[in-house]
């Protein structure tokens, strides 16, 4: 297996947890700034703008898109 397989496997977790926990963060900033907010809106508007950040990075690193399989990870 290669090596960048195998630092995925080390690492996933930890990189969905921290996406999940940026995403939060701004959930939560959001209900800071607006008191009386609409979650639902407020997290729709964050995808939104999570999504063009990975999409500028897929065009940066991967042509446009980074459709890799990930690896097959021991347990």
């Amino acid at each position: 297996m290669k090596a960048e397989f195998k630092e995925d496997c080390k690492y996933k977790d930890e990189i969905k947890e921290d996406t999940i926990e940026v995403f939060n963060k701004w959930l939560k900033r959001y209900g800071w700034d607006i008191p009386e907010v609409d979650e639902d809106i407020a997290a729709k508007l964050i995808l939104t703008e999570m999504k063009e950040a990975i999409k500028e990075l897929e065009d940066r690193f991967c042509q446009g898109s980074c459709d890799i399989e990930s690896p097959k990870c021991e347990s």
